[in-house]
C-alpha cells in the first residue's frame, strides 16, 4: 500500500475518531453538565462556550458520521449481493442495537437508579424508560441512545433496494430532511432517522464527488460559494442547521483530516477511528455513572456554593467526562472482548465464520 493509499484511509479514521469525540461531548453536556450551570457561582463564560461549541458543531457530528459510513457501504449495496452481505451489514446492527439497548437499560434504569436514587435526565429515552416493554417500544422508534446503529441498518437496506432509483432515493431523502428540521416530524428518534438519511446516501453515491469539493481546486470555487450562499439563505429563514449548512461542514472536515494526516501522524485520533463501536455503545452508561456521581457528590458536599470549584466544574468538567468515559469505554472492551464476550460486540455467526476462517 502506497503512501496515498494510507492517507486515503486515515483521514476516514481520524474523521470517525473525531465524531466518536464529539458524539461523547454531545451526551457529556447535555443534559448533565447543562442542567448543573445554574448551581454555579463562577464560570458563567466557559460554561456558555461550551453549550455554543456543542450547538455549532451539530452540523458536523452526526452528518460527518453518515457519510463516512455511507461511503464505506458503497461496495456492498452497489457490488455485492445480499446473500453476502445481509448478515454483516443489517443483521450484526440490528443485533448490536438491541442488545445494547438492552444492557444500557438494566445498567442505567436498573443500576444506576438504584444505586444514586436519581437519573441525568428526564428526556425520552430507552435506556431511562419505566418498563422494559416501554424500552422495547422506544428503540424501535430509534429513541435510544444507540440510535445510530439502527440506523444504519434500515438506511443499507433501503439504499440496496432503491440502488436503481437514485434520483427518487435523494428527492425521498431530501424531503425527509427538511422535515426533520423543521420539526413536523414527532419524537427525536424518527427525526434524526429522518434528519440523516440524506448524508448516508451522499457517502454511498456520490462521496467521489464530495471528495472532489472538499480539495483546495480553484475549480471547487463554484460550489462551495453556491454551499455558503444556500446555507446563509437557510439561515435567514431560520433553518441553522440546513442540509446545505451540513454539507458544507463535511467538505471542511474530510479537507481537514486529509490535511492534517498528510503532516502529521494522529495515531491514537486514527485507533479511535477504527474502534468507534465500543465507545458508541458504552459511553452513555459511564456518563450516567460518572457524571450522576459527581453531581451528587458535589451537591452533598455544596461544592457548586464555592468559587473555585465552580469555575474548575465550569472550564474542565466536559474535558475529563469525554476522556473518562472514552478511556473507560475502551478499556470495558478490552477486557470484554474475549471469549464468549466478543458475542457482545459482533453478531455470533460472524465470529464463527471469522474463527472457520
Amino acid at each position: 500500500m502506497n503512501t496515498t493509499q494510507k492517507q486515503d484511509i486515515a483521514w476516514i479514521n481520524s474523521l470517525k475518531g473525531l465524531c466518536i469525540l464529539l458524539v461523547v461531548l454531545y451526551h457529556v453536556v447535555l443534559p448533565g453538565y447543562a442542567e448543573m450551570i445554574g448551581h454555579l457561582v463562577a464560570g458563567f463564560m466557559p460554561a456558555k462556550l461550551w453549550l455554543a461549541f456543542n450547538n455549532y458543531l451539530s452540523p458536523l457530528r452526526m452528518p460527518a458520521f453518515f457519510f463516512v459510513s455511507g461511503l464505506l457501504a458503497t461496495n456492498g449495496i452497489i457490488n455485492r449481493p445480499w446473500k453476502q452481505v445481509f448478515t454483516s451489514r443489517v443483521t450484526n446492527l440490528f443485533y448490536l442495537y438491541f442488545l445494547w439497548g438492552v444492557i444500557q437499560w438494566l445498567m442505567i434504569r436498573g443500576v444506576s437508579n438504584e444505586v444514586m436514587g436519581e437519573q441525568l435526565s428526564k428526556n425520552t429515552n430507552a435506556a431511562w424508560a419505566a418498563t422494559p416493554v416501554e424500552s422495547v417500544k422506544l428503540m424501535l422508534l430509534a429513541m435510544s441512545s444507540s440510535w445510530y446503529l439502527y440506523a444504519l441498518g434500515l438506511f443499507f437496506v433501503f439504499a440496496k433496494l432503491f440502488r436503481e432509483q437514485r434520483l427518487a432515493m435523494m428527492t425521498i431523502a431530501v424531503l425527509l430532511n427538511y422535515a426533520a428540521v423543521m420539526k413536523i416530524i414527532p419524537g427525536w428518534g424518527p427525526e434524526s432517522v429522518a434528519q440523516y438519511l440524506i448524508f448516508f446516501l451522499l457517502g454511498t453515491f456520490y462521496s467521489s464527488t464530495l471528495l472532489r469539493w472538499s480539495e483546495w481546486r480553484r475549480s471547487n470555487l463554484v460550489p462551495w460559494a453556491a454551499l455558503i450562499a444556500l446555507s446563509l439563505i437557510h439561515a435567514k429563514l431560520g433553518i441553522p442547521h440546513s442540509l446545505f449548512l451540513c454539507a458544507l461542514a463535511v467538505l471542511i472536515s474530510v479537507a481537514a483530516c486529509r490535511t492534517l494526516n498528510r503532516y502529521f501522524t494522529l495515531g491514537w485520533l486514527n485507533w479511535l477511528g477504527r474502534n468507534t463501536l465500543q465507545i458508541y455503545v458504552l459511553h452513555r452508561i459511564f456518563i450516567e455513572f460518572f457524571g450522576m456521581s459527581a453531581i451528587l457528590f458535589a451537591e452533598h458536599h455544596q461544592l457548586f456554593a464555592n468559587k473555585a470549584f465552580s469555575m474548575l466544574w465550569a472550564t474542565a468538567f466536559p474535558v475529563v467526562m469525554v476522556a473518562l468515559c472514552a478511556g473507560c469505554s475502551v478499556g470495558v472492551w478490552t477486557l470484554l472482548n474475549r471469549g464468549i464476550g466478543k458475542n457482545l460486540f459482533i453478531y455470533p455467526r460472524l465470529l464463527r465464520v471469522k474463527v472457520d476462517a
